[in-house]
């Protein structure tokens, strides 16, 4: 009984090395990734190469072009990374191949210039909508004098104030008249 409970972190330990590790896409069009969980520092460190870099926001849709330049920016980090994954791939209980190991990068970089593609029609998108809503308001809005409609009750309120006032006035006059 004591031996299992010491042995069980063991297998646990082993068991978590062969757990593959996957990104869930919500969307069906959108990509997906799977891999064991022994490689998953170098498939991090090759987004975080990807990621971490300055972004040019300059008023045109050109997000996917800076992705997919962060390819060629990152391309020695992919090498290192997929050598390491490799080597460290070959003394596991595994089916990935070299081959798919390779794959699986280029996947990296291919969900990772779609991002950069959805990024560019999200602003298209936008442009387009905010372009169409100014035309519409141009083309309906009053030409001219534009004079200010108000409601009801306001202009009634503003009749009794100013029918009070004089009232008032009247009054003080018709007084200052009788007690002269």
């Amino acid at each position: 009984m004591i031996l299992a409970t010491l042995l069980s972190p063991l297998f646990a330990m082993q068991a978590a090395g062969e757990s593959a590790v996957a990104i869930k896409n919500d969307n069906p069009e959108t990509w997906s990734v799977e891999y064991p969980r022994l490689i998953q520092p170098m498939v991090a460190d090759y987004r975080r190469c990807l990621v971490v870099t300055d972004r040019r926001i300059s008023g045109r849709a050109d997000l996917e072009q800076q992705h997919a330049a962060d390819i060629t920016r990152c391309a020695a980090r992919k090498a290192k990374a997929i050598a390491e994954s490799n080597e460290i791939l070959a003394g596991a209980k595994t089916t990935l191949t070299p081959a798919q190991v390779d794959t699986l990068f280029d996947n990296i970089g291919k969900i990772h210039v779609a991002r950069g593609r959805d990024l560019d029609q999200q602003f298209i998108t936008r442009v387009s909508g905010a372009q169409a809503a100014s035309e519409s308001y141009d083309a309906t809005r009053p030409k001219g004098l534009v004079l200010e409609l108000r409601d009801a009750s306001v202009v009634k309120a503003r009749t009794d104030a100013a029918a009070a006032a004089a009232g008032a006035a009247t009054a003080a006059a018709k007084k200052d008249k009788d007690g002269k």
